[in-house]
């Protein structure tokens, strides 16, 4: 049985409906797969970015590494170079003394011990060992012996007399009662250091800065003791 006209239409009609849905149906698929791929190549693109930045500041980080530590090795040989040289200045400056003045008549102990600080002040060493030797020979009082031993031994040291130097700053540690055991572990430590003893320096160093904190030559301890 043949169609007619009107229903050949809608079958014509049907068919064309089904071939532009199919065709849609095709576009819409590819252009998702193109915005997919699109989103995809953006990602990779992003993560092969950051992962040159990585490398880039992982490779920096490792040159800052270098440098620092070149500059601590740098400065730690100036420091040794800067000790070494203060040493040299210390063993090679000429001890002068002054022109002796006339010798002030002491008319007591008192008296006679601060002329002998004076004449240590002046870097009269000479003098300021026969004043406070002069003491010692006349039987001072314990309460100024102790000075008078460091003091000679401050003297001594002036006139590089180490190892004497540092047998009068012991004996002052042997007073109970005395201001002066800070300064003398600190003098010790100088004299130690002058011997070319390192360790026995530092030990003295050390033990003035933990337990003499409130005495006036913690700080110079602390370099002395950082520059060993």
């Amino acid at each position: 049985m043949s169609l007619n006209h009107s229903s050949r239409d809608r079958i014509m009609n049907r068919r064309w409906y089904l071939i532009a849905t199919l065709l849609l149906g095709f576009l819409w698929i590819g252009c998702e797969s193109s915005e997919e791929a699109m989103r995809r190549e953006a990602e990779a693109r992003q993560r092969q970015e950051d992962q040159q930045r990585l490398t880039e500041l992982t490779t920096e980080n490792s040159s800052l590494k270098q440098q620092f530590s070149r500059l601590e090795s740098e400065n730690s040989g100036l420091q040794a170079r800067v000790h070494e040289l203060e040493k040299k200045l210390e063993d090679t400056t000429p001890v002068v003394e002054p022109p002796k003045p006339e010798p002030m008549p002491a008319t007591d102990p008192m008296s006679a011990y601060e002329a002998g600080l004076q004449a240590f002040n002046e870097k009269r060493y000479d003098d300021a060992l026969g004043i406070f030797q002069d003491l010692m020979k006349n039987g001072v009082e314990e309460s100024l012996a102790d000075n008078c031993h460091y003091w000679i031994g401050e003297s001594l040291f002036g006139k590089r007399a180490y190892g004497d130097a540092m047998t009068h700053f012991e004996s002052v540690l042997q007073y109970k009662v005395t201001e002066k055991k800070g300064d003398s572990y600190y003098m010790i430590g100088r004299c130690h250091e002058m011997q070319g003893d390192k360790a026995k320096a530092k030990e003295m160093y050390e033990k003035v800065v933990k337990d003499y904190p409130t005495n006036d030559l913690v700080k110079k301890a602390k370099d002395r003791w950082g520059k060993l």
